[in-house]
């Protein structure tokens, strides 16, 4: 069976109901789950049974402010909760907030806390939790990726054991869905920075062992808040990097899910009987990084210059075969209501490369990039720059290595490489942390075009729509043009399940809802 909505206006209409709309939903005071969130099939779900889960990258850490793979944010999806969530539709819903209020216009915002909850520990939920969590992913010297994650946040404070205020260093209108992030995992203030250890949480999901390279297991917390969930009574994740390997497993009934497989095994196994295989558009993407802070790519010129290698028609059909949407070096796909209608599209034109490396002053360049096939297509990408690279005079070495290699010694530390970044839902999260040279996810940590960070700023003061997408029609263009980012694709979720698993919802943004997971007897 094949689930495929190649629809790629669904995601960017369900992105401007809640972006747009997220000073209002807060200062209308969300309470409570309503019905509408609730799956239809909730009355014929059962529970048991074991979930076997596999990716193609491994969990490489299970500290949920600390993992860059997919398989480990997954885990932490399974273990902790945030503030807040988006529902399979994209819609803004409370999870340990209950209530959330703009003061002072949007530079501070008051949150209440959900009462009664616990850690798998035993420790009572409180302020206290929020705080220390927060405080912990502002601190640039033991934060790591979650580091500014919470947004622009210059104090938390407690009001009391259910109350929190944020004063923020600007107004930021998106502050509730930010917290929604999957580095926004609220951890117990006695456990923080000791995750590595165990981590320790309130979902739906205890954390039982973690074997590196091997397995990580999980079990149902009996205990959890929201009632009469989880379904399933564990789930064991794996790493499965080959597709032969993947789809094998499948067929032969030894996983029961297999995410972010390629789009060859997508085709190969959306008519098997007893399996269901999903292609679906997301605003996921994957990037050519030219760290902007390393020679020679501190040469602005250069970076324009690898925009128009890369055949990205071409790419599409090769690296996923049409199942996605062309990319144009910014993180927002083209039917997205603030995309600029008149921005160019970046493609393969060497004469112009050729020019604008002579005006770089470059010839003859030999370099190194790096990639990893745990993260496919990715690989595929260099294959395309390569051989236009070569009748340029550029020479590239490619060096494909394990996950656990890439994560150690390539991002943010060599100049050349891919890499893969989630469809974000918050300008902050998609555009400030990219981008600004004080963002925590801009690995370059420098602006790459005069004039970008202040404009950034002003986006996500911006609460207007209007006004923010003539903000956007002014910074987009800087970030096309110049950035240290080349993104060719956007990549649809190709994934697979066995029929009888029930509940599954392809993601949009990676992390699959595994409350609502169950299988049919």
């Amino acid at each position: 069976m094949t689930k495929n909505r190649f629809d790629t206006g669904k995601f960017a209409a369900t992105r401007r109901q809640f972006l747009g709309g997220s000073l209002g939903l807060g200062a209308a005071s969300i309470v409570g789950f309503g019905a509408a969130t609730m799956p239809a099939a909730r009355a014929q779900a059962r529970r048991g049974g074991t979930l076997r889960m596999a990716y193609p990258n491994p969990v490489d850490k299970i500290d949920p402010h600390a993992t860059l793979s997919v398989a480990g944010q997954q885990l932490a999806n399974s273990i902790f909760d945030n503030l807040t969530d988006l529902d399979a539709k994209g819609t803004l819903t409370p999870r340990l907030a209950t209530e959330w209020t703009p003061e002072k216009g949007g530079e501070e915002w008051v949150f209440k806390l959900r009462e009664g909850v616990k850690f798998h520990h035993g420790k009572e939920f409180t302020s206290e939790d929020v705080v220390a969590t927060v405080e912990h992913t502002m601190d640039k010297a033991v934060a790591g990726p979650s580091l500014g994650t919470f947004g622009p946040i210059k104090e938390v404070k407690a009001e009391g054991p259910h109350q929190v205020r944020f004063i923020l260093t600007q107004r930021f209108g998106q502050l509730p869905t930010a917290f929604a992030s999957r580095w926004a995992r609220i951890v117990p203030a006695d456990r923080v920075g000791k995750m590595a250890d165990g981590p320790v949480g309130t979902g739906p999901f205890l954390f039982k062992d973690h074997q590196p390279g091997a397995t990580t297991t999980v079990v149902r917390n009996e205990n959890y808040w929201m009632k009469d969930k989880p379904y399933l009574d564990g789930i064991q994740y794996m790493q499965l990097a080959e597709s032969v390997a993947q789809q094998a497993a499948l067929r032969g009934g030894s996983v029961d899910v297999v995410n972010q497989i390629s789009s060859e095994a997508y085709f190969s196994l959306r008519n098997i009987d007893g399996i269901v295989a999903y292609s679906e558009p997301t605003a996921r993407y994957q990037i050519l990084f030219l760290q902007a802070n390393m020679a020679p790519f501190d040469n602005v010129k250069l970076r324009q210059a690898f925009r128009f290698i890369i055949d990205r028609k071409a790419l599409l059909q090769s690296a996923l075969l049409g199942q996605g949407v062309i990319g144009n070096d910014t993180p927002l796909l083209p039917t997205d209501p603030m995309y600029p209608a008149d921005l160019p599209q970046n493609d393969q034109d060497l004469a112009k490369a050729q020019a604008m490396l002579k005006e770089a002053g470059v010839e003859n360049l030999a370099l190194t990039a790096w990639t990893t096939s745990e993260r496919p297509p990715a690989p595929k990408m260099l294959l395309a720059l390569q051989e236009p690279a070569a009748r340029l005079g550029i020479k590239i070495d490619i060096r494909d290595v394990p996950f656990t290699e890439y994560s150690a010694n390539v991002a943010r530390k060599q100049a050349m490489y891919t890499t893969q970044w989630t469809g974000y839902y918050t300008d902050y999260e998609r555009l400030y942390k990219s981008f600004h040279s004080k963002g925590g996810s801009n690995y370059s940590a420098v602006e790459t075009a005069p004039g970008l960070d202040a404009l950034l700023e002003d986006i996500i003061a911006e609460v207007d729509d209007a006004k923010r997408k003539e903000l956007m029609a002014k910074a987009l263009p800087l970030i096309h043009s110049s950035s240290d980012r080349i993104i060719p694709y956007f990549q649809n979720f190709f994934g697979a399940t066995v029929s009888k698993l029930k509940g599954y919802t392809p993601p949009q943004s990676d992390l699959i809802d595994v409350r609502e997971l169950w299988f049919e007897a």
